[in-house]
């Protein structure tokens, strides 16, 4: 029998059951590589036929975690970001996707003039995984009809996040939804 969601869903309970340090969420890393490999979980929450779209798979009640399948239309480059409390996982399920780590080097006291820099760029193709911890910068491009399954600590639309404005040099904070 294949790895599929339940699995991924039961064991990624059990590991950040025991550690949701960033130990346990490279572990959690390593189990998406793994679920990545089945091509029939590919193709029921990331194949073509799926219309553009964020989607749920799971949501852990006791940690928090939550899985999500990204169907991407159109191709797109966000800003630099962080997740706030939160990690994120992204796994790549089709094509590719640009990660670039980001580091605030400025003294952190006006974010009306703020200095960050690229510290690392490389590339997720299909079946790669990358993590970005509680409160690392980054930002993530990729092209039309990419597709990616993502892992949160928590529902990022229930936390205060931030976002950088490379160009006008200032971080506005991303309000929580539930702040609204």
């Amino acid at each position: 029998m294949s790895y599929m969601l339940p699995d991924f869903c039961a064991e990624i309970h059990q590991i950040l059951m025991a550690g949701n340090d960033s130990a346990g969420r490279e572990k959690v890393r390593a189990k998406m590589e793994k679920l990545l490999a089945n091509e029939k979980f590919i193709a029921q929450f990331c194949g073509p036929e799926k219309k553009p779209g964020v989607y749920t798979l799971n949501e852990d009640p006791t940690t928090g975690a939550v899985v999500l399948s990204h169907v991407m239309g159109e191709g797109h480059a966000s800003p630099p970001h962080d997740h706030g409390v939160s990690w994120a996982i992204y796994g790549q399920a089709t094509d590719h996707t640009v990660m670039t780590d980001w580091a605030r080097v400025d003294d952190g006291s006006d974010d009306q003039n703020i200095e960050i820099r690229e510290t690392r760029k490389y590339r997720l193709n299909a079946g790669q995984v990358g993590l970005f911890d509680v409160g690392q910068i980054h930002s993530i491009e990729y092209p039309d009809n990419a597709r990616f399954v993502r892992v949160t600590g928590v529902d990022l639309n229930g936390i205060d996040r931030k976002a950088y404005n490379l160009k006008h040099k200032t971080v506005k904070t991303i309000r929580a939804e539930s702040a609204a």
